[in-house]
């Protein structure tokens, strides 16, 4: 039918050819010649998408076809003035790969150009289009096209940024998606800056400038008039240069043509916003962040980030500053600085919950705040904020880190404050020690409380309500305090040895990234023999056989086996007479009970073996009732007319009760 000289013929044969390829396209391959004469001869567009469309299905499959299709492929992408086969030739040169076959294409003008560039331009007909189909595809395919050529898509950041503010949340996404790609040095902070401007400015986030980031660093005649706080939705103070004052550098710019109206925003989709805190993470960290050059500036993201992202991407940002700030020995200084500002919040802590995404965050802010303490001026406030009144609700490992954390500040701020001993310090020292053994008192007494209503008993109140690694810590910090309290309960012109020694049991020895192919690298030393064993090898002594009895000789088993049968024999007989036995039948596994609880059941007596035994009841038969004698002899002569007659039958008593064990 493809050499039919009907066209129409043509074209529905090779429109079925194209819907049963879709199942598979190997058996359609050798077509293949068939399909390419209809490609260079035919002028149906839509028979040239059916056709073009198949072999999108076969290149893969055949990669030869990518040089054969290289010359009609590019002449159609430059000459053709449909939109659906123009698409349709671009999306089959990027899914065939024929966009890395080395022949050059000339343009209009003449310009010699790759095949894949020439793609990459026309696509920008597609995304810049007012027509949301075609904006779609054109970003599908450029995505497609960036997994092979990132360096063409690239050049287009311009182009591709004006998706972002898209009204369409489906072109929103898919512009995400390719703009996460295309970062390098030099645009990966303006990439930023664009997606921070449309989290913070969307109705989902109403920040109060007095109360959240930078609120400390901002004056108030910096303030620009469209964010004024008598608005309704307040934001955090900038500069005059549009940066958020989150940090020294600043990470989130403003446009000032940003006034909100009352229809939909994208940006308050949570998909939305999820996308672009994702997309952010992984601009910034990608391969061990090549891209980065100021490790400041993006901590004070990741800070920013905790305020205005909206969703429940805590533990993905509490990752990647944990992450930088172990990677980069530089920036701890400054992490410590910013995780102290996050947990001095009281916005923050006084709204944690355990499922909330502020809560994995300010975990992590408070193992880096203990773990890095040394590199920033001790305060005694640190202590404070790692003991917050609402450290009760979190789960167990939270508060388990949250306490670590508290105790390795509080040493070493006695570390420090021991160096320059007085009287003031002293009280000081005696002041801020009695305040946090009563804060882990009543963290102890809050457990305690809750177990006593849930009706524990008092001694294991505390056991059966704080977790196992929640208790091993305060116990320990309470004994800490209590030592420290002893040791400066007199006022002495020296500092005591123990509050200069207390905090070397957390930095004795430091703990640095290993990476998890480090041990292949290091040498093995001259000499070493790994394959030898240190010492004799250890038996195996779950193979080890019990050494059995000697073999009975013949004599004894004879001897043995009628002993046996004698005694066997006797008590059978002494059973049998006894009217008080139950004697039951003789079960084996030849009656077919096999298994366990058949054999239980064969154990039972058989009611037919129940020996029926007639008792003298003495003088009680002779004391009978006359009457009851002489209607029970009326019955019986009634019943004699009978034609058949029953045989009359005496009851006799049941024995007594034995108890048989069965």
């Amino acid at each position: 039918t493809l050499d039919d000289p009907d066209p129409s013929v043509v074209s529905s044969a090779v429109s079925v050819i194209c819907e049963l390829a879709r199942t598979n396209p190997r058996n359609y391959l050798p077509l293949a010649p068939k399909l390419y004469h209809l490609l260079n001869s035919s002028t149906n567009n839509w028979m040239l998408i059916k056709i073009v469309k198949l072999f999108a299905s076969l290149t893969p499959i055949e990669p030869r076809l990518a040089k054969k299709l290289h010359g009609p492929l590019s002449q159609l992408v430059l000459n053709t003035s449909a939109m659906s086969l123009l698409y349709e030739c671009i999306h089959t040169a990027v899914v065939g790969d024929i966009i890395s076959v080395p022949v050059p294409v000339q343009d209009s003008s003449g310009r010699e150009l790759e095949f894949a560039e020439l793609c990459a331009s026309k696509l920008e007909l597609f995304y810049e289009s007012h027509d949301h189909n075609l904006c779609y595809v054109g970003l599908v395919t450029l995505a497609q096209l960036q997994a092979r050529r990132p360096d063409l898509v690239v050049n287009q950041y311009d182009s591709l940024v004006r998706c972002l503010d898209h009204p369409d949340l489906s072109i929103r996404m898919r512009a995400i998606e390719v703009a996460s790609g295309m970062a390098t040095r030099k645009t990966l902070t303006k990439m930023v800056k664009r997606l921070m401007s449309q989290l913070i400015l969307s109705n989902t986030i109403a920040l109060q400038p007095n109360s959240t980031i930078g609120s400390q660093l901002s004056d108030s005649n910096n303030q620009s008039d469209d964010y004024a706080p008598g608005n309704e939705l307040t934001l955090p103070k900038f500069d005059s240069s549009g940066a958020s004052l989150t940090s020294a550098h600043g990470s989130i710019v403003l446009p000032k043509n940003s006034a909100k109206g009352n229809t939909a925003d994208p940006a308050d989709s949570p998909e939305y916003r999820t996308a672009v805190v994702t997309a952010i993470l992984d601009m910034c960290s990608r391969q061990s962040y090549a891209n980065m050059t100021n490790f400041e500036w993006y901590v004070a993201t990741l800070v920013d980030l905790v305020y205005v992202a909206g969703v429940d991407v805590g533990r993905e940002i509490g990752e990647k500053l944990l992450d930088v700030t172990i990677r980069v020995r530089q920036v701890r200084e400054y992490s410590v600085k910013m995780v102290r500002r996050l947990l001095s919040d009281r916005t923050l802590i006084d709204h944690i919950t355990p499922d909330s995404a502020n809560a994995k965050v300010l975990t992590t802010a408070a193992y880096i705040l203990g773990e890095y303490c040394t590199l920033v001026p001790t305060s005694v406030d640190d202590v404070q904020i790692l003991l917050p009144a609402s450290l009760g609700r979190l789960d167990g490992d939270k508060q388990a880190t949250f306490v670590q954390a508290a105790m390795k500040v509080y040493t070493n701020w006695l570390q420090d404050v021991a160096g320059y001993w007085s009287s003031d310090i002293w009280e000081l020292v005696r002041s801020v020690t009695s305040s946090v053994m009563s804060r882990l008192t009543d963290l102890v007494l809050d457990f305690s409380t809750s177990a006593e209503d849930r009706n524990t008993p008092n001694g294991n109140a505390l056991a059966a309500a704080m977790p196992l690694q929640v208790s091993s810590r305060v116990r320990q910090f309470i004994e800490i305090t209590k030592v420290v309290s002893m040791a400066t309960s007199n006022m002495s012109e020296n500092a005591p040895p123990i509050c200069s020694e207390l905090h070397s049991l957390f930095t004795l020895y430091e703990l640095n990234p290993v990476s998890a192919a480090a041990q292949g690298k290091v040498p093995v030393p001259e000499g070493l023999d790994l394959d030898t064993p240190i010492g004799d090898p250890i038996p195996d002594t779950s193979r080890i056989v019990m050494p059995q009895s000697p073999p009975l000789q013949p004599s004894q088993n004879r001897r043995r086996s009628s002993n046996s049968e004698k005694t066997s024999s006797k008590s059978h007989r002494d059973r049998k007479n006894d009217p008080y036995y139950l004697g039951g039948r003789n079960y084996s596994e030849k009656d077919g009970l096999s298994s366990m609880q058949d054999r239980d059941m064969a154990d039972l007596p058989d009611v037919d073996d129940i020996p029926v035994v007639a008792l003298d009841l003495g003088e009680t038969q002779k004391t009978q009732d006359p009457t009851t004698k002489t209607s029970k002899s009326k019955k019986k002569k009634s019943k004699s007319g009978k034609k058949h007659h029953r045989k009359t039958r005496v009851r006799t008593p049941s024995p007594p009760p034995i108890s048989v064990d069965i």
